[in-house]
């Protein structure tokens, strides 16, 4: 898939949501390395050897909540920079602009729509890149 991040990680405390994800991902034929974490905890855990291009990141989720995730990964040394994609029901406009310092780049609302979720994810992308080759011209 052209345009498409090479690692991409989903976190979400529901195992449900994160099966129909990897199937939805794996059936568009992405030929990347795709992994699903069940907590910030652990994607923070395996954010070395996961190395993710982008993530995908529940807001609600019980123990460490998105916002403590993004704080943490903002201050890791393996993960500082990944641009981060929310996944809500419940998120204002607002606040992703409070969260664009910690990485934010996007929202995609829950429930997610499973037919749309790979052109949501690559116009995302698309975005994030162009931004970062602009600001890298400057």
């Amino acid at each position: 898939m052209d345009n498409f991040p090479e690692r991409l990680v989903f976190v979400d405390d529901e195992q449900d949501l994160r099966e129909m994800v990897r199937a939805t991902i794996e059936d568009a034929g992405y030929k990347g390395a795709f992994a699903a974490c069940g907590s910030g905890e652990e994607l923070l855990s395996r954010i070395r050897v996961l190395q993710p291009e982008l993530i995908l990141l529940d807001l609600k989720m019980p123990g460490m909540d998105g916002p403590d995730v993004m704080a943490a990964l903002h201050a890791h040394p393996d993960a500082t920079g990944t641009p981060i994609v929310l996944c809500t029901g419940s998120l204002k406009l607002e606040m992703v602009e409070l969260y664009r310092p910690l990485g934010v780049v996007g929202v995609i609302h829950k429930p997610l729509d499973l037919d749309n979720l790979m052109s949501n994810i690559q116009e995302l992308w698309a975005a994030y890149c162009e931004q970062n080759d602009e600001q890298d011209t400057e």
